[in-house]
């Protein structure tokens, strides 16, 4: 049987440094092989409002483009692979992402993307296809990204299944994290002590502490906080009152997704 590996899924050129350098980061804690994925959209992929169908121009329009960004994601796949000494098998599919991720169900350990919002359309289900797909943990890179990875965490405490499951995926990281911060949101210290609980065991020197939002939302709450504590990695639970309940009334795992600054290392 095939060891596990870490999928970096490389949506676009957006963000594919950021991916790389991450995942390098994470394949030597792990001690698991990197395999890179692509996906050259094809017109099917794209969702029109105005229309059934793209045009014969827009299709052709949409080719050239998926064809030039998987040329320029190879080059910048040789340039990592030449400066840090790294190497990974590197999947081309053309399709979309919802469905290439089947290939990947029982084989990667868990995903590295860059944020949806941030990709080219038709590549924006990336996310969710690894969340909601195959059940992935996915540490999600904001583009914009040039910190470190890993030395200081932050938990968004709430006692749900989700976050359960992100603890344990994530415990190699929490384990040897210089610093862990555990954060609950509008909720009293009682609550703390599950998470002490939960977390205490990983992370020996982790902090815990309650927040008052003050009117805020408890994603714009979180982000604040990990600011303040130069995170470079919010470990939460995704989606816990269901993925199809956040996308029609959007919820903080949505609002963090769209506005973290920082990387997510989530868990569905």
């Amino acid at each position: 049987m095939e060891s596990k590996f870490i999928l970096v899924l490389l949506a676009s050129t957006t963000g594919a440094p950021q991916c790389l350098r991450i995942a390098s980061v994470m394949s030597e804690r792990l001690g698991q092989k990197l395999r890179l994925a692509h996906v050259e959209i094809g017109p099917r992929s794209i969702l029109l409002t105005s229309q059934e169908q793209l045009s014969e121009y827009e299709v052709e329009q949409l080719a050239a483009r998926e064809r030039a960004e998987s040329e320029k994601l190879q080059d910048i796949v040789s340039t990592w692979t030449r400066e840090t000494g790294s190497s990974a098998e590197f999947d081309l599919y053309k399709g979309d992402e919802w469905r290439v991720m089947r290939h990947y169900r029982k084989t990667a350990s868990m995903v590295v993307l860059a944020a949806p919002q941030s990709q080219p359309v038709g590549h924006r289900e990336a996310l969710r296809a690894a969340l909601v797909r195959t059940r992935h943990p996915v540490v999600m890179v904001p583009p914009a990204w040039e910190g470190g990875f890993g030395r200081r965490l932050m938990v968004g405490w709430w006692d749900v299944p989700p976050l359960r499951r992100a603890l344990v995926a994530f415990q190699p990281f929490l384990a040897a994290a210089e610093q862990v911060e555990a954060l609950t949101v509008s909720q009293d210290e009682s609550a703390l002590e599950g998470a002490r609980a939960a977390i205490a065991p990983i992370a020996t020197g982790a902090s815990f502490r309650v927040v008052t939002p003050e009117g805020r939302r408890t994603a714009d709450v979180l982000l604040d906080a990990a600011a303040a504590f130069r995170a470079d990695g919010l470990v939460m639970g995704a989606f816990r009152r269901g993925e199809i309940l956040n996308w029609l009334v959007r919820g903080t795992s949505t609002r963090l997704i769209q506005s973290s600054s920082v990387p997510l290392l989530m868990h569905p």
